[in-house]
């Protein structure tokens, strides 16, 4: 049985985007930092989480599940690259300490997302 680490992820994001939607009535700029950095952390956890748990794994095929998780690691890795990158190509438009604040208040709810996930299946 694979954890639910996906589902719990995307509804953090669906929670990161109702709370970005409100601050965008009031203030365009902290709207849109907000939105860019929970998504630069979640958005690329989301894929790490599709991509390395999408196919079961035996025990036999451990080697397969290893190259899985290096694949996901380097795709996500990319990800956040990409998303920083279109983030500051915007710069004027956005509060970069907002968007580095939002990108590890976002990273650490992933964390404890997934661990809570795993302590849960055992």
């Amino acid at each position: 049985m694979r954890p639910p680490i996906l589902l719990r992820l995307l509804l953090l994001w669906l929670l990161l985007v109702a709370v970005a939607g409100t601050c965008l009535l009031f203030d365009t700029s902290l709207g849109l930092s907000l939105l860019w950095g929970g998504s630069a952390s979640l958005l690329p956890s989301l894929c790490f989480a599709w991509y390395s748990y999408r196919a079961p794994w035996g025990a036999r095929q451990a080697a397969n599940a290893l190259s899985a998780m290096y694949r996901a690691e380097a795709i996500k890795f990319l990800f956040t690259v990409a998303i920083f990158a279109a983030v500051f190509m915007q710069a004027k438009k956005v509060y970069p300490s907002v968007v580095f604040l939002t990108f590890v208040g976002a990273q650490l709810c992933a964390w404890v997302v997934t661990a809570r996930a795993f302590y849960r299946r055992r």
